[in-house]
Order: structure tokens, then C-alpha cells, then sequence
């Protein structure tokens, strides 16, 4: 038989204190992982658990509890994967087929006899509930005209027909409101809301209601007067407004159509829409098409007011300036702005079109300057004013002849703005010759000519 080595007992010595360390130092790292995992599994043990276990004693500390009369050790049990974890710490190789079973003895695992589970029974005992959908994308109403419908995407409680607190919730908002519609028959029509979405802050609806408040009181008494002119001023130059310009432009839109009767709130609501025109920091041209109709129709409307002796002729000069102020802003970035607002205005001052609205359309157009006067103005000018000079030498009512003597102001005007200093060339550039001019409009054109011509100096 052959002879068993032996070892020499200093070599032996040092092994056994090198294993004690490395197992040491091993279980000590098994339990920081198991303090960091936070699966720390106790068990209580008594006396011959004590001595199968002798590991027990190094993982941790060891408590005495009493239980039903028996004295027993509350330890702390460690796991396969705790020490799998610390030895891939240290770079060694997995221990695999062990594991932990009652008792705190490690057994092989591979020697277990477990039963078979088919992956269909485990997916039907554990997934009791149903699963989350897969994660993907799919398009719904978010908000239509501001109000939240009720879809099955959008928050339960936010549309037509929510919770009571809901609409206690919507009450309490900042919102618009139109007036209720009142039919022939008397009976009041149904109030249409319009809500600011919850996406606006706290200071945004504050600051928003603020303005329209202003806006809505008018100019009646000095005190409003000064709140409404403090608002507007506001609008000019405060930053950080750009998250409401849609719905300051939905306002301002909306109240114009609204109050087309009364010229005194449709002018507030034009110096409105001036003063977010001139604001530096927000950007308007995604409104445009928006703003420009509403304030068009403030322009070249027939009736403007319910009263005819009402200053809607001044509502109409605002309107036409803010007209202009938009294409100066924005008439570079979009060439065919100018155009497509002077095609309705050429069509305004045509012949078959009322005083009013003829009114409206020269006044815009003398904005323009002295091309745009040439080309639609002066063509009708002569013919204009043969017509009403002819029908206020006939006409006794009295509103006909003031809407008659508005539109020869209006021409007076447009001529002067073709003839002053700002257009030299005017004599060139005329389609006609001063003798025309001179047979219609005789000495009223020397107020209006401003240049050296050899009428104005011969009648000097």
C-alpha cells in the first residue's frame, strides 16, 4: 500500500490559520451583502441546532429568546447567494449546488428531489392579476377649446360630466364666460363656458383674470380708467406672458365679435390686441390668422354700433393702425401678409360697398402709404367726390350726410399722405394730371399739396 505524505506541523499550522482567515474574512463580506440586500432571515434554534451549526456563530450575533417555556438562540441565517456574491466579490469561482434548509445544515441541492412544474400551471398561480399593457404610443384629445373630454386617457373628473368636486374645482378656476344668448321669444339660451386648462400656474390664471377684469369694466369712472390704462400698459412690457398669448387671443377675438354693437369695449379690445403687438417678448405669428379677421372686420364693417350717432368712425382708425402695426411686424417674415390685407380693402372701397365701409377701407389703405394710395385710391378718388358732393347738395338726413362727409375727409386724407413731403415723386407718379385734380377738388388740394407744383405757386 502506499504511503500517505504527511505534513510538517509548521506547514500545517500556517494552512490551518490561512483557511480561518480566508473563511473568515469570507463570511464577513457575506453578511455585509446580506445587510445591503436586506434579506436577512432569522430562525429560532435550540440546543442541537446550536451544535449541528457552528457557522451560525460566525455570520452574526445571537440573541436568547423565550418561547412557550423554551429557551432558545435567534440567529441569523445566512444564504447561498450571499456568499455567491462575496466570493465573485474577490474574484473566485461560484458555489452552485448548495444551499440552506431547516436547521441551518447546507445541503447539496442537486440531491433534492423536486418536483416538476409546468411553466404554464407557475404563469397561471402567479399572475392572478392581469399584467400591464405593453409600453407604446397612441394619440387622443387631450383638450378640445380647452376643456378636457372625458376619454378614458385623460384624468377621470376633468370633462363634461364629472364629480361634483370636479366642477366645484371648475367653478373655482379662472375662466371665460360668454354672455348668455337671449332668443326672439324671450327665453334665455344655454351659457357656454370655456375653461383655462390646469396647466397654466397659479399666476398665469391670476394674471389673466386680472387683465380681462380690466378690460371688462371699461373707462367709465377715472378709477377704472386708471386700472384699465395700468393693464394694458402691462401687456406691453411684461415678459413670461407667451403661455397665454393663445388664450389672450382667443379673448380678444371672441369679445370683438361679441360687442360689435358697442365701438367703446371694441376699442378697449383693440388697444388689447396693439399692446400685444408691441410686447418684445412673445411671439405672435402662430395667431395671426386668428387676430387680423377679428380686427379686418372692426375696419370695413357696415354697423359697428346700435346707436348711429356712436364714434364708431374712431373705432375704425384704431383698428386700420393696428392693421398696419401688424405688417410692419411682421411683414417682412411673410411676404404676402401686406397683400392678402389689402385685397379686402381695395374690395371695401368699391363702388357698390356702403359709406361705412367705405370709410373703413380708405382710412387702412392711406396707412399703407403712398403706393397703395395710387393704386386703389386715386383711380376712384375724382368719381368719389363728384358723388358726394352731389348727394349732400340733395341729401336732409343727417346721419347719411355725416357718413357722406367721413369719406371725403378720408379721401382729403389719402391725398395728403400721396402729396406731402414723404412722396416726392408724386406728380410722376400719378396716374392723372393736375388738371383733374385741380376741375374736382379745386383749393382744397393746395392745403394738401406740400410740394413746389405750378398750381400751388400760382395760386400763392
Amino acid at each position: 500500500m502506499p504511503s500517505v505524505p504527511t505534513v510538517q506541523p509548521d506547514a500545517r499550522s500556517t494552512l490551518v490559520s490561512f483557511t480561518e482567515d480566508h473563511i473568515t474574512q469570507l463570511i464577513r463580506e457575506a453578511v455585509q451583502v446580506q445587510h445591503h440586500c436586506k434579506r436577512a432571515r432569522f430562525h429560532l434554534s435550540n440546543d442541537k441546532d446550536t451544535k449541528a451549526s457552528s457557522i451560525g456563530n460566525v455570520a452574526g450575533a445571537s440573541t436568547t429568546s423565550k418561547s412557550k417555556g423554551r429557551v432558545g438562540m435567534l440567529r441569523r441565517r445566512l444564504h447561498a447567494d450571499d456568499i455567491n456574491m462575496a466570493l465573485q466579490w474577490r474574484g473566485s469561482e461560484k458555489i452552485y449546488a448548495t444551499g440552506i434548509v431547516g436547521g441551518g445544515r447546507f445541503v447539496n441541492l442537486s440531491s433534492r428531489d423536486d418536483k416538476k412544474v409546468l411553466l404554464e400551471d407557475y404563469l397561471k398561480s402567479e399572475m392572478k392579476m392581469r399584467p400591464p399593457q405593453e409600453v407604446g404610443l397612441t394619440l387622443h384629445w387631450l383638450a378640445v377649446d380647452g376643456v378636457q373630454p372625458n376619454v378614458s386617457q385623460n384624468p377621470p373628473g376633468t370633462g363634461v360630466g364629472g364629480s361634483a368636486n370636479a366642477n366645484k374645482r371648475k367653478q373655482s378656476a379662472v375662466h371665460l364666460v360668454d354672455d348668455v344668448d337671449e332668443d326672439e321669444d324671450g327665453s334665455r339660451g344655454v351659457q357656454v363656458t370655456q375653461l383655462l386648462p390646469r396647466l397654466l400656474s397659479e399666476e398665469l390664471r391670476l394674471y389673466f383674470s386680472r387683465i380681462t377684469e380690466a378690460v371688462e369694466r371699461g373707462g367709465a369712472t377715472p378709477v377704472t380708467r386708471q386700472q384699465q390704462d395700468t393693464a394694458l400698459a402691462s401687456l406691453i412690457r411684461d415678459p413670461g406672458l407667451q403661455e397665454l398669448i393663445p388664450f389672450m387671443i382667443n379673448y380678444v377675438t371672441k369679445n370683438l365679435f361679441k360687442h360689435l354693437g358697442n365701438p367703446e369695449h371694441c376699442r378697449t379690445l383693440i388697444r388689447m390686441a396693439q399692446a400685444l403687438l408691441g410686447n418684445p417678448h412673445i411671439h405672435l405669428e402662430l395667431y395671426l390668422h386668428q387676430l387680423l379677421p377679428a380686427i379686418l372686420t372692426m375696419v370695413v364693417a357696415e354697423r359697428l354700433s346700435s346707436n348711429p350717432f356712436d364714434n364708431h368712425w374712431i373705432l375704425r382708425y384704431e383698428a386700420a393702425l393696428c392693421l398696419v402695426q401688424a405688417c410692419n411686424l411682421f411683414g417682412e417674415d411673410y411676404a404676402t401678409l401686406k397683400a392678402r390685407l389689402l385685397k379686402p380693402l381695395s374690395h371695401a372701397i368699391g363702388p357698390d360697398k356702403p359709406l361705412s365701409t367705405r370709410y373703413g377701407g380708405l382710412v387702412a389703405i392711406t396707412f399703407f402709404g403712398p403706393k397703395a394710395i395710387n393704386a386703389f385710391v386715386l383711380p376712384l378718388a375724382l368719381d368719389y367726390w363728384k358723388q358726394s358732393e352731389t348727394l349732400l347738395s340733395t341729401c336732409n338726413n343727417l346721419e347719411q350726410r355725416m357718413e357722406i362727409q367721413m369719406c371725403e375727409q378720408a379721401t382729403l386724407n389719402a391725398l395728403g399722405v400721396f402729396l406731402g413731403p414723404a412722396n416726392k415723386d408724386a406728380p410722376e407718379a400719378m396716374g392723372m394730371g393736375w388738371e383733374e385734380l385741380e376741375d374736382t377738388f379745386g383749393d382744397r388740394l393746395v392745403m394738401l399739396c406740400t410740394n413746389e407744383t405750378e398750381y400751388a405757386t400760382c395760386f400763392i
